[in-house]
């Protein structure tokens, strides 16, 4: 048997930049709206009650659904892409 030890970091040393808030439209009249799921049970029905309110408070112009496809992982880049050149506000949901 080795006399060796061997200790783990668990820390993430990865570096982050610090993006900032996007800028919120004055109103959402006229908007198109992203709904980003994660796929977790009932987040795509929560999303869809959110845009049930948002139409009745809202003239939107269009709403989009996406499904990340996993709660484990961020969502692909196609997606973000995809909701960042078709819609003016994403909501993003998690739920059980």
């Amino acid at each position: 048997m080795a006399d060796e030890v061997v200790t783990l970091d668990p820390r993430d040393t990865s570096t982050t930049q610090s993006a900032g808030i996007a800028p919120r439209p004055g109103s959402l009249d006229g908007k198109v709206i992203g709904l980003l799921s994660n796929n977790k049970p009932n987040s795509e029905l929560l999303l869809r009650g959110v845009s049930d309110l948002l139409r009745e408070k809202y003239s939107l112009k269009e709403v989009v659904e996406a499904n990340k496809g996993t709660h484990r992982l961020p969502a692909p880049q196609d997606i973000i892409d995809d909701l960042v050149a078709r819609c003016d506000a994403v909501v993003v949901a998690t739920a059980e």
